[in-house]
Order: structure tokens, then C-alpha cells, then sequence
């Protein structure tokens, strides 16, 4: 049996991967005065056939999805996980109404520098949001054969979720939730392990008790190796910045202080049509066949930032068939034993899914 100390080499080994831990600068121009930093993850399968583009939570970083390396390259997958702006060594100093263009900016200029041309979009949580918009405003980047985006446990609004909680959250000052980066921190430097989503919900701590069973064909050394790897991932990723938490956490809320900050569609009710109009342009205009635009969406089995009644049911109905057309696949499934936080865990079984649909069109 390894030593404590030698278990300890191993995660710190793991995690000093120099592909988690990339830099690119966009350039000065138009849109900004000075360069602007982006740190980025870029792991699995060395190739530009089949990418996935990972969009993380509210407390996004670009350690998130590095657990699933092994899984990523067993499947012939690249993993590409930029840091949004105030997470990790990306620039910090960007208000809440700019971070959607420039997460778009980051996105498009990133891959053009990877030489990357096709990607397909994961969401989890609050990424959601980042995800849609680069669907919606960067759908040239989708692959032209098997156009895919997955989304984890989809941010859903207060209004439509009906979780309490989120609702007094709701009500905070802007200057209360625009604080939460600095709670996180001395959390974090305590040396607590906390569920990644739960911030909006309390910050309250949280170490699972695993005892869901493993997936089917799920590699059970990959799991115990991720599991051995949450407390310091916890770690790195709070001692470096997550101020964006804080700009991040009123971006959800959508406060009317700040209209638009979601981007022009607003919200899913009134993004789908509009996701649909803009397929049937590309239909018009292309004389190929243009595939449908598979949109799969994972729900937890227990969720305590968006419920599993309201807003599942609401965010199914924006997606009805009249709303989205057909030339738009949608397609939703609840995991069983999955929460808001786990759902992305190796043993569920689901990035293997997502990493499947990627190849298998």
C-alpha cells in the first residue's frame, strides 16, 4: 500500500500536467487596449477530428474535466477548457455586461490559434449560459457533420426553478453576492473540500459519502484515482483567482441592474426559436444537407440549485417540438444517483456518454 506521502506525489504529479496548465495571449485591437491573458487546459487525444469545448460551472476552472484525461484519450477525444476571466491566470478585469463577448471572443480566437475549426459545446451548471452563447453566436464552429452540444444540469433562472433558496439569493445585495470570490478564499485556505456548485445555495460544505455503484464499463482505477484527486483540485483551483465567481454569481441571478447580461436571446424560452430560425437559414443557404443540431441535456436525480420538478419541466417545454423546429434533436435524461454536484463524476458514467455521441454519428 502507497504512503501518504507518496499518494500525495502522485496527485501533486497528476496535476503539474503541463497541458492543464496552458497560456495564450489574445491580442491588443479594437476591442481592447491592452493584450489579455487566457489560461486554458488542452488534454486528451492529440487530434482536431473530435474536440470537445468545456464550459464549466459557477466556480469555472480549467481543472475541472482533467480527471477524465484517460477517458478523454481512450475515446479519441481533445479537451479544450479555458478559464473565463478572474478564474485561474485569465484576466480578471472584465464587467459583468462584457463577460459574455468576451468569453465568445476568447472561444473563437483560442481554437483559431489551436487550429482548431470544429468543436462540439458541453455546459455544466452555469456554464450553461457561456455554452448557448457560443452555440447561438459562433454556430460555424459546430461540426458540419455532427453538429453537438451537451448540457449538465443547465443553470435554470429562480423564477422558473422555484428553489427557495436561489430565490433569497435572489433578493442579496449586488454587493453581498459580488463577494462570494473572497468567501470562497478563505474557505479554501482553510482546507475544506466543498461541492463545486453549491455556492450560490450557502457555500455549504459538503463531503460526499459515495455509494452509488459504478456504471457499467466505468473504469474503476480511473475513479479511485479521481476521488484521490478532489481535495487538492479544490485546493489549486482556490488559490489561484476566482474572483469571477463574483461577477459570475450576479450574471445568473440576471439582475435588472444589469439587462442583457445573458446576451441578446435572454433566456431559453426565447433563444430556441431563435435557435431554430437560424438552422433553417443554414439550411438555405447551404446546398449540402445540413445535419440536425443534437442538443442532449443531463439532469441530476437530486438538485438543490434548480430542483427536479419546475425547472426541468420548463426548460422540456422551451425545447417543445414547435418551439424548436426539425432540424433541431432534443433530448433529455434524468442520471439516477446523480446531484447537481456529482453528475460529471467518472463512476456515473456520463462524460463516457457524451464522448460516445461525439464519435459515434
Amino acid at each position: 500500500m502507497a504512503s501518504s506521502s507518496e499518494a500525495n506525489a502522485t496527485v501533486s504529479q497528476y496535476l503539474d500536467d503541463e497541458r492543464f496548465h496552458q497560456t495564450f495571449r489574445l491580442p491588443s485591437g479594437a476591442s481592447r487596449a491592452t493584450e489579455f491573458k487566457v489560461t486554458y487546459a488542452d488534454f486528451g487525444h492529440r487530434n482536431n477530428e473530435h474536440v470537445l469545448l468545456f464550459c464549466g460551472p459557477l466556480l469555472g476552472s480549467r481543472y475541472l474535466l482533467t480527471t477524465k484525461d484517460k477517458l478523454a484519450q481512450e475515446n479519441g477525444i481533445r479537451v479544450i477548457c479555458p478559464d473565463r476571466p478572474g478564474f485561474g491566470g485569465t484576466t480578471s478585469d472584465v464587467p459583468l455586461s462584457d463577460r459574455v463577448r468576451v468569453w465568445l471572443d476568447i472561444v473563437e480566437t483560442l481554437l483559431k490559434h489551436l487550429a482548431i475549426r470544429y468543436v462540439s459545446v458541453v455546459g455544466y451548471s452555469g456554464g450553461s449560459i457561456y455554452a448557448m452563447n457560443v452555440v447561438f453566436h459562433l454556430r460555424h464552429l459546430l461540426h458540419p457533420v455532427r453538429p453537438y452540444v451537451a448540457l449538465l444540469t443547465p443553470w435554470v433562472h429562480p423564477s422558473h426553478s422555484g428553489v427557495s433558496a436561489l430565490k433569497i439569493a435572489g433578493l442579496l445585495p449586488n454587493g453581498l453576492v459580488g463577494s462570494y470570490d473572497r468567501l470562497l478564499q478563505v474557505v479554501g485556505n482553510m482546507g475544506s473540500a466543498f461541492q463545486f456548485s453549491n455556492i450560490l445555495s450557502g457555500l455549504v460544505p459538503s463531503l460526499s459519502q459515495v455509494t452509488a455503484p459504478l456504471d457499467q464499463g466505468v473504469d474503476p482505477d480511473a475513479v479511485a484515482l479521481e476521488e484521490s484527486l478532489s481535495s487538492e483540485l479544490f485546493r489549486r483551483i482556490t488559490n489561484e483567482d476566482v474572483s469571477g465567481i463574483s461577477q459570475d454569481s450576479l450574471l445568473l441571478l440576471k439582475r435588472d441592474a444589469y439587462p442583457g447580461c445573458w446576451g441578446t436571446w435572454k433566456d431559453y424560452d426565447t433563444l430556441v426559436p431563435l435557435l431554430a430560425e437560424a438552422e433553417r437559414k443554414r439550411r438555405t443557404v447551404d446546398s449540402d444537407i445540413v445535419p440536425p443540431l443534437k442538443v442532449h441535456v443531463f439532469f441530476a436525480e437530486s438538485d438543490g440549485m434548480i430542483g427536479t420538478k419546475s425547472a426541468p419541466a420548463w426548460l422540456n417545454h422551451c425545447w417543445r417540438p414547435e418551439q424548436r423546429g426539425d432540424l433541431i434533436d432534443y433530448y433529455s435524461e434524468t442520471i439516477p444517483k446523480t446531484s447537481h454536484n456529482n453528475i460529471l463524476d467518472l463512476r456515473y458514467g456520463v462524460m463516457n456518454q457524451i464522448f460516445q455521441e461525439m464519435t459515434n454519428w
